[in-house]
């Protein structure tokens, strides 16, 4: 019995911290929900039956002892008989003795205590027995958040969530995803903060841990325009809209507010909300561009119990403290998780609640307000290792995509394509599509038609190298997964660039002839920055805030003419800020690469820099 306590008791823990604190795995939480019930049962069928046993061993004592009283005085009366008669006294009650000691009702008494106690001692004293219930205690709690763990976005699907937060922010225009599910007509007011000649204005003050509240900014003395009224988004986009400014200066800050027509449950005025971004330079014009990269996050993951919706993504936390003077952060990949640990179901309404509870997170409220965030997809933004092409739920997830991270990206080459290119003044971009043009897994080896771009992209894409090659200064490449064949183990073969090797080794004989070209990936819960074979180097930064896999390392270094320049695997927080500048000496650009992890300094200074080498590109 207490084998099975123990086996039981421990696997339960077992499971359950390892969801919670390990690797929110989905198979890990369904054997929990196997092992729970199972420990539930054998701990307090032990506990019950110690109870039991307790109090009829209390019972069975008190009977012997009242028996024992009786039996004292019976053989008082046996010594008083007579001297003569003692023998044949003595000869029956031996012959009794003999005969009747099993049916004795004084010899059963003592055997069935004694057995009782015995009974009750298999189930531990009362230490053990109070140790028990501490542990019953421990198991439910332990379960109790698992369950909270996995099923908060239905619990807090966040209906009446608002977002305010800028997107794609170009020299003069910028675009501004709203979602706002009150109804009503809503209306933009922005003016200028700090321009390029002036630098003296102030930046919005940190309302907060919401980042609703009224901004310092507004009491400054410039007057407010209006980009005037919209109907508010309704539930066939799930409340979302992009909506742009226009007529912007370049590389001026401007404070943009969101105001309804009518006082809302948000707010006891018309005021909504504030958001702030900086327009770019001229394109082509030299610039200093700083920005973040990474990749993967899991809300409240690893677990910390807490009673606001849904817990917070501590790697957004961590960015908070230098978003003052982050020009955009690009993302690339995993938003959300639609399949960890649980996928909860194909439709878009499923997939849209997942975002929900990502914007819902207090880290992120605040730090998409002040920082434009641009995205790429990847595959747990429909399911893990998604390579099916538009087979559902490819629909619904890109659907949930689309109204949350998709339209307010860059504008796409063509309508219904997900893949884009920007500039920054002389500073170029182009962010794949790694995921809906695959050839699929099940098509065999690679036979030379193997594609993970597709043609049409791949068509694009090299006509975007081909510009951009002698007109800006740095170009990056971002990739939802890595370039790098590093990473080596089954699912890296099939799932990152390592799996089409044709199509890899067609792009860096292209990219090995353009300057200043570097790739960012993310994917691997893993940081890599590695020189390929081509000579560009290639930065691949991801937990935000995820698992990472502390003891087991998936990296080959220096793997098939590859340089590893920098390898780390431990982390649920990683990521990387890049600064660019192109004005210093506007011949040889300069580009510098910090890693941040909160196990260094807890994210205050970076845990590798990197200055790369580079080149002249006119």
């Amino acid at each position: 019995m207490m084998r099975a306590i123990y086996v039981a008791s421990i696997l339960h823990i077992v499971l359950a911290s390892f969801v919670l604190w390990v690797v929110p795995s989905q198979y890990a939480f369904f054997a929990d929900l196997v092992a729970f019930p199972v420990a539930l049962f054998v701990l307090v069928r032990d506990i019950v039956s110690a109870w039991f046993a307790s109090g009829v061993a209390d019972d069975q004592q008190k009977n012997l002892v009242k028996s024992g009283s009786v039996n004292d005085r019976a053989s008082t009366s046996v010594v008083d008989a007579s001297s003569s008669n003692r023998s044949v006294r003595q000869r029956k009650v031996a012959g009794v003795s003999g005969r009747n000691d099993k049916n004795d009702p004084t010899f059963n008494s003592g055997a069935n205590a004694t057995s009782v106690v015995a009974r009750s001692s298999l189930y531990g004293t009362g230490g053990v027995r109070k140790a028990k219930v501490i542990l019953l205690g421990v198991q439910v709690l332990l379960f109790a958040m698992v369950l909270d763990f996995v099923y908060r976005p239905l619990v807090s699907p966040g209906n009446d969530l608002l977002v305010f937060r800028p997107g794609f922010v170009d020299h003069d225009s910028a675009k501004l995803h709203v979602r706002y599910a009150d109804g009503g007509k809503l209306e933009l007011r922005y003016r200028p903060l700090m321009s390029a000649e002036s630098n003296s204005a102030p930046a919005i003050a940190d309302s907060g841990a919401d980042g609703w509240s009224d901004p310092a900014a507004r009491k400054l003395n410039i007057p407010w325009e209006s980009a005037g009224q919209f109907e508010s988004p309704t539930s066939i986009t799930d409340y979302t809209v992009t909506v742009a400014l226009t007529n912007l200066k370049p590389t001026t800050k401007y404070v943009v507010e969101l105001h309804s027509s009518i006082p809302t449950l948000h707010a006891n005025s018309v005021y909504l909300g504030s958001a702030e971004f900086t327009t770019s330079p001229i394109p082509g014009k030299p610039a200093r561009l700083r920005f973040g990269t990474g990749s993967c996050i899991k809300p409240n993951f690893p677990y910390r119990p807490t009673f606001s919706s849904p817990g917070d993504i501590y790697g957004f936390a961590s960015m908070l403290d230098h978003s003052d003077d982050l020009d955009m952060i690009m993302f690339m990949g995993d938003f959300i998780y639609a399949d960890v640990p649980l996928y909860f179901g194909a439709g878009t309404e499923d997939y849209r609640r997942l975002y929900r509870q990502v914007y819902m997170a207090p880290s992120t409220r605040r730090l998409v307000r002040k920082v434009p965030m641009l995205h790429v997809y990847d595959d747990h933004e429909i399911k893990n290792n998604w390579h099916s092409k538009d087979a559902p739920p490819m629909g619904s997830a890109m659907t949930a995509f689309a109204e949350y991270n998709g339209r307010p990206n860059p504008p796409p080459p063509e309508a219904d394509v997900a893949y884009y290119n920007f500039t920054y003044g002389n500073i170029a971009f182009y962010a794949w599509d790694t995921r809906r043009y695959r050839t699929l897994w099940e098509d065999g080896k690679d036979d030379g038609q193997k594609s993970m771009l597709g043609a049409k992209q791949k068509e694009h894409f090299v006509s975007w190298l081909r510009d951009v090659n002698h007109t800006a200064a740095v170009k990056f490449v971002v990739s939802s997964v890595p370039v790098t064949t590093g990473w080596s183990n089954y699912d890296s073969s099939q799932d990152t660039w390592r799996g089409y090797p044709t199509e890899r080794d067609e792009i860096l004989q292209l990219t090995k002839h353009v300057p200043n070209l570097f790739f960012l990936s993310g994917d691997r819960h893993e940081m890599a920055a590695v020189r390929l074979p081509s000579g560009n180097v290639e930065f691949s930064t991801s937990p935000i805030s995820q698992f990472t896999f502390p003891l087991v390392g998936m990296f080959l270094k220096n793997a098939s003419g590859e340089t590893t320049l920098h390898y780390r695997r431990q982390g649920h927080v990683k990521y990387g800020i890049i600064d660019v500048d192109t004005e210093t000496n506007p011949d040889i650009p300069k580009v510098t690469y910090s890693l941040y992890t909160t196990d260094v300094d807890n994210g205050q200074s970076p845990a590798w820099v990197y200055e790369a080498d580079c080149a002249p590109w006119r």
